[in-house]
């Protein structure tokens, strides 16, 4: 696997296969000229493509649009319709500008098909280890360079769309590290949830069920229809580069957790480093995509994207958003540096240097050591 440019392949194996929902706004949908009908209509369906209603998405009714992919896989054919959709749907804005956008209430939402991950458990397992441990990571890794995560993505918005469910859930796109890792300690992970009656109706209804609302959404697993892991925390874009990639970055995640399943003992080394908490911040950025990817400039492209944000407000206070805690240090030795007097720091490295200097002076070499 190796992510390039335009129409060519990834390289992703034969079994991976996905699907995309693009979210955007300020967009035409009604009139024979519109996206939603006409030749345009004709065009989108001509690609297989889905256009979102109102009662299936709420942007929709105000004045945005979603459109829906069929089943894709990595060719030279779906990087060029994915490429030819976004252009496509900047040729109808709406009447609040000239542009069609993917402003901050829209979201990229990429479904890999769950089969190579839920036939065998382990693999499932290992995935779910992978995500919980780098999911601080990839929501700064998931959008291109200087465009941090938008804010509805992991905190409350009582503006807009779904604005009932705003009531209990934290963001369209909230995280579920910190819930997965205590699920898997205490042997009890589960990854999907059953239908219960009537209750599942009215929330399924009105898309009130805040679990669906997980960067990491886990709940159509099994479902026979729509048996998918869905990635959500992506912001809104109509860029086909900035889509070839999460895909890229989300597929290596998962390619890797069915590799160490097949060959553990391969990834021993680069797992254990993964794995270590004792590091900053970059030092995890680099051990995880050192784990994930094997071309540098494949890594470049998302350490570049996590140096662009990873000071951002929206992921301050992070140990309060359901991320895995104590992940890396998160610059602690810093905050401590920054507290702390250099007057007090001089003295200390004096009181140390005269403490030697006697030692030495008495033939004690324990302080040499």
């Amino acid at each position: 696997m190796k992510y390039s440019d335009f129409f060519e392949k990834l390289g992703l194996p034969e079994y991976f296969k996905f699907g995309i929902e693009l979210e955007f706004n300020n967009v035409e949908t009604k009139g024979i000229n519109s996206l939603y009908e006409g030749k345009s209509a004709e065009y989108i369906k001509s690609k297989n493509w889905h256009m979102a209603t109102e009662k299936e998405e709420a942007l929709v009714s105000e004045g945005g649009a979603e459109l829906v992919s069929p089943i894709l896989q990595d060719n030279e054919k779906t990087w060029k319709d994915i490429s030819d959709i976004c252009e496509h749907v900047k040729k109808f804005p709406g009447k609040s500008g000239n542009h069609v956008v993917a402003d901050s209430k829209c979201g990229l939402h990429i479904h890999f098909d769950a089969d190579c991950l839920r036939k065998d458990p382990n693999k499932m397992r290992n995935f779910l280890r992978l995500y919980a441990e780098s999911e601080e990571l990839i929501y700064k890794m998931c959008n291109d360079k200087y465009h941090p995560l938008r804010k509805g993505a992991i905190n409350k918005d009582f503006k807009g769309i779904h604005l009932v469910s705003s009531l209990w859930r934290n963001g369209m796109a909230s995280p579920i590290g910190k819930k997965i890792l205590k699920q898997i300690e205490n042997d009890s992970l589960k990854v999907s949830y059953k239908n219960f009656g009537k209750l599942r109706t009215f929330i399924s209804k009105y898309k009130l069920d805040e679990r669906r609302y997980k960067g990491l959404n886990l709940t159509n697993i099994g479902n026979p229809n729509k048996n998918t892991i869905e990635f959500r925390m992506s912001n809104g874009t109509l860029s086909p580069k900035v889509i070839k990639q999460n895909v890229f970055l989300y597929a290596s995640l998962i390619n890797t957790a069915i590799e160490i399943t097949k060959n553990p003992m391969i990834h021993q080394k680069k797992l254990e480093t993964f794995y270590r908490t004792d590091v900053t911040e970059k030092e995890k950025a680099e051990n995880f995509l050192n784990l994930i990817m094997e071309n540098p400039d494949d890594r470049k492209i998302f350490m570049d994207r996590w140096e662009s944000v990873k000071d951002a407000s929206i992921f301050k206070k992070n140990d309060k958003k359901d991320f895995a805690p104590n992940r890396f240090t998160k610059n602690q030795l810093k905050h401590i540096a920054v507290r702390t007097p250099y007057k007090a720091l001089h003295q200390t490295f004096l009181n140390i240097k005269q403490m030697v200097e006697r030692a030495n002076e008495k033939g004690d070499s324990s302080y040499e050591r």
